[in-house]
């Protein structure tokens, strides 16, 4: 019966990960040709199905910015760049909109993250300089408020003006936003059933805090609770490990996810639950995600895919605050 059910898991993901790439592909020719609402839809349509589908996301914020939805379209980058912080693409574009508002210190950071998951990545050191440039005319336009005598000011920013090409210094040349990056550089919300996902990059030499010992144990009893509940078909006690702040992913609200994952357990005649090969990542100092490898096996269905859970701190114990596959 696990065998059975496998097969048919690889079946359908498989299906999935074909339907995904027709969706992002049709969206993206439909923004070539500047249709942007029906791009727009395309997409809304494929995230309703697949939320953590990457590629649509990344193109879905492409279209916001081409219809001057900024806000939307910052949400969005930022979302991916949390979501994939290993991905550089998404910080670039996210830069590009800080420095479209003027905010040159949040788009050099946002450039310096996708750099230190890309060192090689060309065009965001160019962006990087064009914010540089833009930061440093801004300080030079400073300086001269406060002795517009300084000649020495004036020819740097004179200097800076042609660094721009456009004889101006209040404005730095604005960077390019990325066309999506290739399918192979960015995970799809559900992997092929012919292959093996690759692990996460190696966090950088400047990575957030580690968790100690004590917490990790913590949060490992609350995971091990987690999983024994599910499995256990306790949805009370399920329930109970998860935030009253926690927001559902896909748009559902709380009361409806309850009610369908209530559905879904109960619906089960048995369930075993295992998280496996736990990595522990600090996030803040009351907050912190888990990423493991979750085995479910069902009487009627088998899978194994890559969880995050993310909890936040609550009393002596931690409560799970988000919670998404990849």
């Amino acid at each position: 019966m696990i065998g059975r059910g496998l097969t048919a898991a690889l079946l359908l993901a498989a299906a999935q990960t074909a339907v995904a790439a027709t969706a992002v592909e049709e969206a993206s020719t439909l923004l070539q040709q500047g249709q942007l609402d029906q791009a727009l839809k395309k997409l809304d349509a494929q995230l309703k199905s697949q939320p953590q589908d990457a590629q649509a996301r990344f193109l879905r914020g492409l279209v916001l910015v081409r219809l001057n939805r900024s806000a939307e379209a910052v949400k969005m980058f930022a979302d991916l760049t949390r979501d994939y912080p290993q991905l550089p693409e998404p910080y670039n574009n996210l830069a590009v909109l800080y420095a479209q508002q003027g905010d040159y210190e949040k788009a050099r950071d946002a450039l310096e993250a996708a750099l230190a998951t890309h060192p090689s990545y060309a065009t965001a050191h160019e962006n990087l300089g064009d914010i540089y440039a833009a930061l440093a005319g801004a300080a030079y336009n400073r300086a001269l408020s406060l002795d517009g005598a300084n000649q020495g000011v004036r020819s740097k920013l004179a200097l800076i003006g042609q660094l721009d090409g456009q004889g101006s210094t209040s404005v730095a040349t604005a960077p390019t936003i990325s066309t999506p990056p290739p399918a192979a550089a960015v995970p799809a919300s559900v992997p092929p059933a012919s292959t093996v996902p690759a692990p996460p990059p190696s966090a950088p030499a400047a990575a957030a805090p580690t968790v100690d010992a004590a917490t990790a144990a913590s949060v490992t009893s609350v995971i091990n609770a987690w999983a024994a509940a599910w499995s256990s078909q306790d949805l009370n006690a399920y329930f109970a490990t998860y935030s009253p702040s926690f927001v559902p992913e896909g748009g559902l609200g709380r009361s409806a996810w309850e009610a369908q994952r209530r559905d879904r357990i109960s619906r089960a005649k048995s369930i075993q639950v295992k998280a496996l090969n736990p990595v522990f990542s600090r996030l803040a100092a009351d907050r912190l995600s888990v990423s493991f490898n979750q085995s479910y096996v069902s009487d009627s269905f088998s899978d194994s895919t890559q969880k995050t859970l993310e909890l936040q701190q609550a009393g002596s114990s931690w409560l799970i605050a988000r919670e998404y596959s990849r």
